[in-house]
């Protein structure tokens, strides 16, 4: 056969499936890809269909950990998922095909492992290790010009309650630290980027350099119009979030959590996180603040979702003695049940569903 071309396409193939798992929020296969080592075995199959096609084995080996979080009974699931995936982003291989993918635990003694090449070849730096961020919160980089640091700020307070970390340098780097390295690890660990698009923004290298580093990681970008500036460059064919100009961004932020959601396509995990801050409330003013913003952001809640709520309301007296979300014409209980599709019956600290078997004739 003639050389083959698929070594020199396979990485960027896994970037792709990278960025489009990260997208549907499908973390099992992002971390999979994340840490794994790529073994091309050639020429496993042939197809004789239009002139010969060359099937070729994917491997990928895995840190032990990573390969633990592969069920047995499903893993051959995974292999065919990869290697479909895979072959919609190698469509233009004419005359190669994806034969099979393998998933194997990392082995200094295998000859294959030996010869795998890293997905990534920087270092992997954990996000728990640079001490810029929250647990259980979505990792945003904002990149911003120096001059509206007060505005990032008063952005990256407001996104919080939503479940958003935001990095905002000035804020987020300690006294004594390397702040270029912090602005690295930042960069290198963030999940979505936000730009504060100011008339400004491109006048300065360092931005740039950050939304270039973004671009380069294929992470998600998200910009903010603040001003008459459009986005530029490769940034040019997307379509910026405009806020008033003068006017005070807070009033905005729902529609920026919005954005990002829908941006970074992991609706659901930024869903969970604002369903556990209105079940953990604390007072009856956090328990409102934390239901409005659950309003105001998510119209659909799932079977699983909707049983946790229900656990989580009847352990919580802060939730079911709160005259505050129940009156208003039932507030809280008319919501559940739009989003939900069900009709429940609420009493004595409890939500319960009401089956038509339930309603008295």
């Amino acid at each position: 056969m003639t050389e083959s071309v698929l070594p020199s396409k396979i990485l960027p193939a896994l970037r792709r499936l990278h960025t489009h798992y990260a997208r549907k929020n499908e973390e099992e296969l992002v971390t999979i890809i994340d840490a794994c080592k790529v073994f091309i075995k050639l020429e496993t199959a042939f197809d004789g269909w239009n002139g010969g096609m060359d099937g070729h084995d994917v491997l990928l080996f895995v840190p032990h950990e990573v390969m633990g979080l592969i069920d047995l009974d499903n893993q051959q699931e995974i292999f065919d998922r990869i290697r479909e995936d895979l072959g919609k982003a190698l469509s233009n291989l004419e005359t190669e095909f994806i034969n099979a993918v393998f998933i194997n635990p990392y082995d200094e003694t295998d000859r294959e492992y030996q010869a795998a090449i890293p997905f990534s070849l920087e270092p992997r730096v954990d996000p728990k290790s640079t001490g810029l961020w929250a647990e259980n919160s979505l990792r945003l980089f904002i990149s911003h010009r120096d001059e509206h640091k007060a505005l990032a700020h008063k952005l990256a307070e407001g996104l919080e309650p939503y479940g958003v970390d935001a990095f905002v340098a000035h804020d987020a780097i300690k006294p004594m630290k390397k702040w270029q390295q912090e602005i690295l690890n930042g960069l290198m660990t963030m999940e979505v980027m936000l730009i504060l698009l100011t008339d400004d923004f491109h006048e300065s290298t360092w931005t740039n350099q950050e939304v270039g580093f973004a671009l380069g990681k294929g992470i998600p970008i998200l910009s903010v119009k603040i001003a008459d500036l459009n986005p530029q460059g490769f940034l040019s064919t997307e379509q910026a979030l405009k806020v008033k100009k003068g006017s005070d961004i807070s009033i905005s932020i729902p529609k920026i959590h919005n954005a990002i959601m829908q941006e970074i396509g992991q609706k659901g995990r930024l869903k969970v996180i604002m369903i556990e801050a209105f079940l953990n409330s604390t007072n009856y003013s956090d328990t409102i603040a934390s239901l409005t913003r659950l309003t105001e952001t998510v119209d659909k809640i799932t079977d699983k979702e909707f049983y946790r709520i229900v656990k989580g309301y009847s352990d919580n007296g802060q939730l079911y003695s709160c005259g505050g979300i129940h009156n208003k014409g039932n507030w809280f209980k008319r919501y559940l049940e739009n989003a939900t599709g069900k009709k429940l019956d609420f009493k004595n600290g409890t939500i319960k569903e009401i089956i038509e078997d339930d309603i008295p004739f």
